[in-house]
């Protein structure tokens, strides 16, 4: 059964909304579904995708991300077999920040991995919990991905903190700036049987709210395969730092 709210119109005929970058996703990625050609991710690879990142996730236990969950599921049966759930609980994130290229072999002892997590210490005290908003889904060329809006200036307040922190270590995403942030809930891994419906479902759920959350904490993490019932990339945590800083100190 479909979890869709009733929904609330977002236009009035006074009203024009501009099409955001993730209207521009969801246009773009349409042909590319609808036709076959979409992206499809497999188990990493050394100097691939899937790196140590920076991540903020959703509590477990909250209604988010039993939410998120939910649709996961729904878009896992709509898209068939395989795919990624990266949406079900545990797994759902916003990514800060990607720190370099896949490696098979992370050890927490070592000299960078502890560079990253003190310059996420020294980022955290200045940015507080940060509240953030799920207000739809959309498609990209490889993913359903639901679009999320930060409530307040702390999300965007540690990407930017975190960057300057992290100096000559933030050389893999130095080149440009993160400008949305978002959960992915299915990574294409192979074939969809029916793209059209999938596509349907998700333009359903454009402008639907799947709620909000504030999230106290921010993660360092790599990623393992997991091909189990529910395939997906395992978050596994390498550092959890609080995010501290209080509204007098900001």
């Amino acid at each position: 059964m479909s979890v869709i709210p009733d929904r609330v119109p977002i236009t009035t005929k006074e009203t024009i909304i501009q099409p955001t970058k993730f209207d521009q996703l969801f246009e773009s990625a349409v042909p590319l579904i609808s036709s076959g050609d979409h992206q499809r991710d497999a188990p990493p690879v050394e100097g691939g995708r899937w790196p140590v990142s920076v991540v903020l996730r959703p509590p477990a236990g909250g209604d988010l991300s039993r939410r998120l969950d939910e649709v996961t599921r729904e878009a896992a049966a709509l898209a068939g077999p395989g795919h990624w759930q990266t949406g079900q609980i545990g797994s759902a994130h916003l990514t800060v920040r990607a720190l370099e290229t896949y490696r098979s072999v992370v050890d927490p002892s070592e000299p960078v991995i502890r560079r990253y997590q003190s310059a996420l210490k020294r980022a955290a005290v200045l940015a507080g919990p940060a509240r953030v908003q799920v207000t739809g889904l959309t498609l990209t060329p490889g993913t359903v991905m639901a679009s999320a809006v930060p409530l307040d200036a702390q999300a965007d307040l540690l990407l930017d903190q975190f960057a300057t922190e992290l100096g000559p270590d933030g050389w893999y995403e130095q080149a440009e700036r993160r400008d949305i942030w978002y959960v992915n809930l299915l990574h294409f891994t192979t074939d969809i049987p029916a793209p059209e419906d999938l596509i349907a479902w998700v333009k359903a759920y454009r402008s639907v709210s799947l709620g909000e959350v504030t999230i106290d904490t921010v993660e360092l993490v790599r990623f393992h395969h997991d091909p189990g019932e529910r395939p997906y990339m395992r978050p596994d945590v390498l550092a959890s730092v609080p995010l501290t800083a209080s509204s007098g100190s900001r």
